[in-house]
């Protein structure tokens, strides 16, 4: 059997627009970050996804959360 894992980076965030690096800042996803991971969620729903990992930030467990819920 083969695993196969992909990593994903969080959707764009609320200091994106403003070209604004977050850091450990903990932020929220923009509108636009929102759709990117629905997006993907939608991409990914005929893959079979075991598992997401995400960190606590809120910008990396919404982005999750959005993915496995397309």
């Amino acid at each position: 059997m083969t695993t196969r894992v992909l990593l994903i980076r969080h959707g764009a965030t609320v200091l994106s627009a403003e070209d604004r690096f977050a850091g450990s800042s903990d932020v929220d996803l923009s509108d636009d970050g929102r759709r990117q991971a629905q997006a993907l969620g939608e991409r990914l729903a005929s893959e079979k996804i075991a598992a997401l990992y995400a960190s606590p930030m809120r910008r990396a467990f919404d982005t999750a959360s959005l993915v496995g819920t397309p």
